[in-house]
Formats: C-alpha cells, structure tokens, sequence
C-alpha cells in the first residue's frame, strides 16, 4: 500500500535522525568542550560563512530533479545524467566566489584554508547528490537512512581523531573532508546500479539550471536566513559572541534537521500526485500537522525549561551565558518546523516563487534587526531576532496559507488565528494569499 510505504519511510528517516542526531551531540559535546567558545566561535563562523555557498552549489536542482523524476519515471536516466553536469558546474561556481569573497573580507590565511575545506564539500556532494535523488524519487529511503547513519558515525569517527590529535578548526575540516570522501564510496555501494548514461549538451544543462531557479533561489533565502546571524556577530560583536551562539544552536539543530527528516518523504509523493490527484494531496496535507506538533513541541518544552541545566551540564560553566539565547532559539524554531510537510507541498505543486518571497522576507527581516540587536545584546539579540524573523505575520503564516490557496480549506477565519484550519488540520488561507 502507498500509504504504508510513506509511513515506513518516514519512520526510517525519522530513526535514523534521531541515531545520527545522538551520535552528532556526542561529537558536539566533544567540540564545545574541546575548543572552548573562541576557537568554537572560529569553526562555527567558518561553516555559516561556507553555507550560502552550498546552497548555490546545489541551488535546488536535487529537489527540481526528483520533482521531475517522480513525475515521468522514464525520464530518470536524461534528469539524472543532466543533474550530474549541473552540480558540477553549480559546485565550482559557488566555490571561486567564496573563496573570492573570503579573500576580500579576510586576510587570515588559516581562516581561508578553512574555508577552502569546507567548500570541498559542495564539490563531494555534486558526485553524492545524483546517488541519493535516485534513491529519493523511488521512495528508497530506508536506503537514504543507512546513507545518514553511517555518514554520521563517520564523522563523529573524524571529529574524535582530530580532537585526539590535538586538531581545531582546520584539522576538524580535514577529517570532515576524509569522512565525506569514505562516505562517496559507500554512498556508491548501496545505491546500487544507477541509471546508465545519456548523452548531455550545455543547453540542456543550462535549461535545467533556468528551470530551477525558483529552487536555487529559496534555497539560497533559507541558508541566508538560518546562517546569516552568525556572520554578523562575527563582524559585529566577535568569535566569543559566536561561539557562545553556536553552543545554544548544537540542541536546535536536534529538532530543525528531525523535522525536515519527517517531512522529506512527503516530497515524492506529493510529485507524483499532484498533476493527477489533488483531493488525495489535500488529504494527505491535512493529516501531517498535529502528529508533528505532537512530536516536536514535548522536545522544545523539555529543552526549554531544562537549557540551564542541559548547559552547564554539557558544555561547562564557560557556555552559561548560551542559555538566554538556547531558550529563545527554541521556542522560536516551532513555526518553522510546522510549516516544513506544506512547504513540500508547495514545491510539488510548482508554488516555490511564492516560497521564495517568504523565506526572502524573513532573511531580510533577520539582516535588518541583527543590524539592530547585534550590537547592544549580542548572541540573545541575534536569537530574538531570529525567532521574531519566522514568527511575523507573513513568515509564519505564509507557507501555511499558499498550501491552503494551493490545496483547499473551508475555514478562513482560524487559519488567521493559528496557521492552520479546518477540524482534521487543514492548510489555512489567509485573506491576502500573494506572494508573500
């Protein structure tokens, strides 16, 4: 049954994030306490500097891919082929112009060797990415949670060696790169038997870029969004400041990456339907809210109340002003989490412009009130300012009510209220539902 199908992936992304995301806190115990909030602020300013730049390396074309896959399965080995040449491309691309704008921003020549690092993964992941939208336009993602398993003992594995070897920031890199290396071969191993080769010109390649742009583009407006914070308090308040950020940020990214892992199977499926079988995507949109609030919310509550203790406990008392910014950061992320499963919708149903004006605003709003808070509050001045940027009015309930526009709902009034409408948790609509 397809029913059963989806459910058995979702369970199977969804333990294999909750493995990968034990053995992931481990390793950033590890981290915290190793090097401390100066050089912990150096890796993480280096990683949020590098993570636009992945995002252009990508820019959306495994998501337009596997769109495009689910939708006419004979035409996987022409996607797949053309996707391959695309992210090659993407991935050098986005690469020079880090390393471009690294060099006039900084004259630090460890710092651009990180950088230089941590770019080397957009160009692994331009080889891994073909493997994994295959297996994700099937529906084989028992295979892509083996894939997340292991890749993420992996590089706990690298973490502990290059700690043990008395490594920071650039020695933590080499290891994340050697373990993404190991997981490419691994990665190869499982997919099996790829779709074989089909001949590819550069207007093809370019085509598929122009067809995905709207892709790239909210890509590109997310990781601005959830990375520029530390950036700035980087330039506008220094490492400590962002060390002490990135402590907080080690638990949020325990319930961010959950929930998308949730929400990632639904994106086939909403594909494949929504040419032929919009009732059964309403639906199916319609069950999805409350057994992720369910899951999620008992999580934040937890961290929330117990971040002081969770702090002190793991990181040490140097990390004890993380606190303030860990309860801000948690309470905020739940809209963000709840608007994940109509997003994907959104993005089957050809409605990811619209998309990129919300998750554009929100980076916006988030630059322009970091300019504001940074300053005077530092690292909880970024933390409110993030969880007032995905808690507007637009941000919140933007997503929410384009899925409703898209998919249908009888109760306006309540969508206003709350995000969602309807008794069995409809997407709402809100009055003005443009581009937001």
């Amino acid at each position: 049954m397809p029913e059963g199908r989806l459910f058995n992936n979702i369970l199977s992304l969804a333990t294999a994030q909750v493995i990968t995301k034990l053995v992931n806190m481990a390793a950033s115990i590890a981290i915290v306490r190793y090097l401390g909030s100066e050089e912990l602020g150096r890796y993480s300013y280096v990683l949020a500097f590098a993570y636009p730049f992945g995002a252009v390396a990508d820019f959306g074309l495994a998501a337009y891919a596997i769109r495009e896959i689910s939708r006419g399965r004979s035409r996987e080995s022409e996607v797949i082929a053309t996707l391959r040449h695309a992210l090659f491309l993407c991935a050098g691309l986005g690469w020079l112009v880090m390393m471009g704008c690294g060099a006039m921003l900084h004259r630090d020549a460890v710092l651009l060797a990180s950088l230089a690092l941590a770019g080397f993964a957009s160009v692994l992941s331009a080889v891994t990415t073909p493997m994994l939208v295959s297996l994700t336009a099937r529906e084989d993602l028992r295979t892509v949670a083996v894939c997340q398993i292991l890749s993420s003992l992996l590089g706990s594995a690298a973490v502990a060696g290059a700690l043990l070897l008395g490594g920071k920031t650039v020695s933590l890199l080499l290891g994340a790169t050697a373990a993404n290396l190991v997981m490419l071969a691994v990665t190869y191993v499982l997919a099996g038997r790829l779709p074989g080769t089909f001949p590819v010109s550069m207007s093809t390649v370019g085509g598929m870029i122009r067809e995905a742009l709207p892709f790239g583009l909210l890509l590109i407006g997310f990781a601005v969004y959830y990375r520029i914070d530390m950036v700035m308090l980087e330039w506008l308040r220094g490492t400590r400041e962002v060390g002490l950020y990135a402590a907080a940020y080690r638990f949020l990214d325990a319930i961010i990456p959950l929930a998308a892992s949730i929400a990632r199977p639904f994106y086939p499926r909403f594909s494949g339907l929504a040419d032929r079988d919009l009732r059964s995507s309403r639906e199916l949109l319609e069950k999805t809210w409350k057994p992720l609030l369910s899951l999620i919310l008992p999580l934040a509550i937890g961290i929330g109340f117990a971040a002081d203790s969770l702090t002190l406990i793991l990181f040490g008392s140097e990390f004890k002003d993380s606190v303030a910014p860990l309860q801000i950061l948690i309470w905020g992320s739940l809209p963000l989490v709840l608007i994940m499963i109509p997003t994907q919708a959104l993005m089957a149903a050809d409605r990811v412009w619209p998309l990129v004006g919300v998750y554009g605003l929100s980076a916006c709003l988030n630059i322009i009130g970091n300019l504001l808070l940074i300053p005077r509050w530092g690292a909880v001045g970024a933390a409110t300012m993030g969880a007032l940027a995905v808690r507007t009015r637009r941000g919140e309930h933007g997503v929410c009510a384009l899925a409703g526009a898209e998919f249908g709902c009888r109760d306006r009034r309540r969508v206003r209220n709350h995000g969602v409408c309807g008794d069995a948790g409809r997407p709402g609509v809100r009055e003005d539902p443009g581009p937001c």
